[in-house]
């Protein structure tokens, strides 16, 4: 680093330390900053003491049927709690067990689509997608307003930040008379620029920075594994979508316009980034791929058998059931034993197959939209920097995509639990209960770190694009 290169510095700090205002933008984006961090993590806390409780629910209710078999039945409710745990005519839509998604230590810090979508179910072994559907699938408060959070904070405000500081570093020098009296230096305007806007870069970075280690510091512990490639992905993001608004600021001020002309052009940017662009991708995308869930509204009516004593449709519901699942028709007493209860159990397991369809379909809307979505997001590099945060805080569509998926694979595990003990007239016994099913997410670790890469090479291409074309600009100028 040269002489002036060091005087410019200095004296670029000097300024900025006598400029109240700036020093107060500043300050105020710190405390926003630190009001995101705690907004977002008292959200996350919310889901935290809830999945806290469902665990707790699901161990109680666990260890009282274990209980029920040494418990002597001396009173009715002991008796009936014995049947519960023991006879699986009951146990198969009495028992709940809960599928949960665990938010990601950095959650409260991109909160996404976890506070959108249900991030635990109780499932028994009744029809899956009617205990999939009968909750609201989102929040349309939430979906209007979002969520104030620090990724919002990095994606909209740092950018008006980046403008506020550096708008001016042309045309400021131009309107208080300074500029004749630089072009008779041995430094060239175009250095002057570059140095002034590398040291407001070095400082709204840095801030940005500061404001996220903090966050990821209070969020998690970023030296375990699960959390160290994300805390580089996340201060890396940073540094690229902070480096691609000033690359957008150093292209405007290079065509030498006056303070306001930039101003307004460099606001007219930020409304088109984030405003304008999502509002009329999502009016396309919409129109494009529209999502009918009516097909949805008969599944998540409860079915019964048209009539409960005709013993002839039991048998023939139980009949179309071990037609697809012929691994439970071979029990002597199959159509003797608890044939009621049997041709309930198929009843909402025929129910799931005949809806596969509308579900599947349904299903492929949503992940046809989310595919444009990510296909369209080069468009918009502030869109995509955003996209980046919620799939570093694994709380985006794809993360719940797996959960759903993980979470037909544990209902099927349910169900054959107890339809085998069930069709094949066994009773539930004591050892049983160490073998019961339990959840486990499938997630595909490479494919995100693929993604967030991908994500962010995107906006370093946008803002290599802006810089270029900045300097360019000025070359042709003479600036």
């Amino acid at each position: 680093m040269n002489r002036v290169t060091i005087t410019l510095l200095r004296f670029e700090w000097v300024s900025f330390t006598r400029n109240i205002f700036q020093i107060v933008m500043l300050g105020c984006t710190f405390l926003l900053g630190l009001y995101a961090i705690y907004y977002g993590q008292s959200e996350i806390k919310v889901q935290r003491e809830t999945i806290k409780d469902v665990i707790e629910i699901e161990k109680t209710e666990f260890h009282q049927y274990q209980a029920s078999f040494k418990e002597e039945l001396a009173s009715v409710t002991q008796k009936k709690k014995l049947t519960i745990a023991s006879d699986p005519a009951y146990a198969w839509h009495r028992h709940g067990y809960h599928a949960i998604l665990h938010p990601h230590d950095y959650a409260a810090l991109a909160i996404g689509q976890c506070d959108l979508h249900p991030f635990y179910y109780r499932l028994t072994g009744m029809s899956l997608h009617y205990q999939l559907f009968e909750n609201e699938i989102a929040n349309p408060v939430k979906l209007y307003v979002g969520n104030f959070d620090l990724s919002f904070v990095l994606i909209y405000l740092f950018p008006l930040l980046i403008i506020a500081f550096s708008y001016d570093l042309y045309s400021g020098e131009k309107e208080s008379g300074v500029l004749p009296l630089l072009h008779i230096q041995t430094v060239s305007i175009r250095k002057i620029i570059i140095i002034r806007l590398v040291f407001y870069f070095c400082l709204i970075t840095g801030l940005a920075l500061l404001i996220s280690f903090i966050g990821l510091t209070t969020s998690g512990n970023i030296m375990i594994s699960e959390n160290r490639l994300a805390t580089l992905f996340w201060l890396l993001g940073v540094i690229v979508y902070s480096a691609f608004w000033f690359a957008i600021l150093f292209c405007i001020v290079s065509f030498k316009m006056n303070s306001s002309f930039t101003a307004i052009s460099a606001a007219g940017v930020w409304l088109l980034f984030l405003i304008i662009i999502p509002a009329v991708l999502n009016v396309w995308i919409t129109a494009k791929y529209p999502t009918n869930s009516t097909s949805l509204a008969e599944i998540t009516r409860r079915t019964s058998l048209e009539n409960e004593e005709d013993e002839n449709e039991a048998k023939e519901v139980i009949t179309e059931f071990l037609a697809h699942n012929p691994h439970l028709k071979d029990s002597d007493s199959l159509m003797h034993n608890n044939t009621l209860a049997k041709a309930y159990a198929a009843l909402t397991s025929l129910k799931d197959m005949h809806s596969k369809e509308d579900v599947d379909h349904y299903n492929n809307q949503i992940y046809q939209r989310n595919q444009w979505t990510s296909d369209l997001h080069w468009i918009n590099p502030a869109v995509n920097m955003q996209g980046v945060f919620i799939h570093i805080a694994k709380t985006d569509l794809n993360t719940f995509h797996q959960f759903h998926t993980s979470i037909e694979l544990f209902h099927r595990n349910i169900s054959d639990f107890y339809f085998q003990k069930l069709f094949w007239d066994k009773p539930i016994q004591p050892e049983d209960y160490s073998r019961l099913p339990s959840f486990t997410i499938q997630r595909d670790e490479v494919k995100w770190s693929t993604l967030i890469l991908l994500g962010i090479a995107k906006v370093s291409i946008a803002m290599i694009l802006f810089f270029v074309i900045g300097f360019i600009i000025m070359k042709k100028k003479r600036i």
